[in-house]
């Protein structure tokens, strides 16, 4: 039993988890696009993930305390270096629009925690900024990249997909934003600090309506199986939404709130069985 604990912790704790979320939904927007799904973007979009979300976590642990890393953390580190080897390997084969597009996703990633403004702040660190810069990011990564890499036609369908995607990200970032409540300097301002946990329920819920209302603009997309799958999702993230407290398990949010997007994928792709 230990052993299993000690497997799950280092997959949630190695990223492999958030990773594989945006691998789902790299390949929702696949999906919804009827593109089939790429092997070689899939990789490169799970070691992105993994490289990027371990630097942002583990830098200032690795700088400080290197010396005496736990056995858990020595092994994030080597699967963080192996990762970042594959990002820059896939960077070099891929083609170079993608590396083009990618750029101001890095760019922002490496600001959010960059200490280069003055002040030695970085982006996270002002006011309100947070949910927002993660949310840009998501959107292009999972939307935008996946397109220009398949070389789609970047129409209104495209646009929308983006605004939906950003609000979805912003959405699942809440009940995050709830549970850091106690470890959050005020100064940051997030949502629940600003407004309160209740009221952020509502915020969120607000724009999962706005979300799942602007899948009607759709064109090309919209179909059955669009309908279906965004009342779907919208449901499950509603219920996730308000199941957020101050005190909550630990893996609430850093396993089942990131599971969202694979479970939207998995509608998806039911609903594509059923209606073919």
């Amino acid at each position: 039993m230990e052993t299993l604990k000690s497997i799950f912790r280092f997959y949630i704790n190695s990223s492999i988890h958030v990773a594989l979320t945006i691998c789902a939904l790299v390949h929702v927007t696949f999906q919804k696009f009827e593109i089939k799904g790429d092997i070689t973007f899939t990789l490169f979009s799970f070691v992105g993930a993994v490289t990027a979300y371990n630097l942002i976590k583990y830098s200032k642990t690795s700088r400080l305390y290197h010396t005496r890393l736990t056995k858990s953390m020595k092994s994030i580190r080597v699967f963080t270096i192996l990762c970042s080897i594959a990002f820059v390997y896939f960077i070099f084969i891929l083609p170079i629009d993608v590396s083009i597009y990618m750029l101001p996703f890095v760019v922002l990633s490496v600001l959010y925690v960059a200490p280069v403004f003055p002040n030695k702040r970085n982006l996270r660190s002002y006011a309100g900024m947070k949910i927002f810069i993660i949310a840009i990011v998501w959107a292009g990564v999972t939307v935008l990249v996946p397109l220009v890499y398949v070389k789609a036609n970047l129409n209104l369908d495209f646009l929308i997909e983006m605004i939906q995607r950003f609000l979805f990200i912003v959405v699942m970032m809440l009940p995050f934003e709830v549970r850091d409540l106690q470890y959050d300097d005020p100064a940051l301002e997030t949502i629940p600090q600003k407004i309160g946990i209740t009221n952020t329920k509502v915020f969120g819920s607000i724009l999962l309506v706005v979300f799942l209302l602007l899948t009607a603009l759709k064109d090309e997309l919209l179909s059955s199986i669009e309908i279906l799958s965004t009342i779907s999702v919208t449901t499950i993230s509603l219920l996730f939404l308000w199941g957020t407290e101050r005190k909550q398990s630990e893996y609430y949010c850093s396993f089942w709130v990131e599971s969202v997007p694979v479970f939207w994928l998995l509608i998806i792709m039911i609903l594509e069985r059923l209606f073919v």
